[in-house]
């Protein structure tokens, strides 16, 4: 297939900026389009709207992104990629934290993260309808994967890594998508504490079922 003749061609930005000032320039889009897609919805923004807003021209738009489309999927892999370090390092800094702690602090970032940036992880997806194929191999969800790995084999640490994994691709795609309904239907019987508390009990028992195929590892320094 012709690389034209590719449907997510679209979606691919012209060029890569590889000076500081060129950088600069691409972030400086890549902000102005997040805050227009947010306030007023992706339909009804243009890529020359993004460029007045901006305050450069077009013509220097058009350098970087061929269309609105291709800006769209930069905000969102950019998106994904802070949250995945922000989680990566979270990890990393919990690595002796013990499981039943460590699981809600999983969640509580996890809020976190999709509060700060909701419109960006999870309705600009929506909003494109051919979007999802374009941006699957670099969405959260596959980002995140070997970071909750990572956790669970520091726990399990006897599991093999199979079983860690099916473990792990379950409780992040149930966690991120019960986060993701409560923060869009906002139900007024269900505080944000207590929506922590279930998805952290929820998952709390689900790894539970881990003990039958090996011994935790002990926290460290325990």
């Amino acid at each position: 297939m012709r690389h034209q003749d590719n449907p997510l061609h679209k979606f691919l930005p012209r060029r890569m900026p590889r000076q500081k000032r060129s950088r600069l320039l691409v972030d400086k889009i890549l902000a102005t389009a997040k805050t227009l897609f947010e306030q007023e919805g992706y339909a009804y923004v243009t890529t020359n709207r993004i460029a007045e807003k901006a305050n450069i021209s077009i013509g220097s738009l058009y350098q970087y992104f061929k269309n609105s489309e291709s800006i769209a999927l930069a905000v969102y892999e950019n998106a994904c990629a802070r949250a995945a370090l922000t989680m990566k390092r979270m990890v990393l800094e919990n690595l002796g934290v013990p499981l039943e702690e460590s699981v809600r602090m999983h969640v509580e970032r996890l809020f976190d993260i999709f509060e700060k940036d909701h419109y960006a992880l999870l309705r600009l997806v929506l909003e494109i309808p051919e979007f999802r194929t374009a941006a699957r191999p670099l969405s959260f969800t596959n980002l995140i994967g070997h970071t909750t790995q990572m956790g669970l084999q520091q726990h399990f640490a006897g599991v093999d890594r199979a079983t860690i994994a099916r473990k792990s691709y379950v409780i992040d795609r149930c966690a991120l998508g019960m986060i993701s309904r409560f923060l869009d239907e906002k139900p007024d019987f269900f505080s944000r504490k207590e929506a922590i508390d279930e998805i952290t009990q929820l998952v709390r028992q689900y790894l539970a079922t881990l003990r039958s195929h090996g011994v935790p590892a002990p926290a460290a320094g325990g």
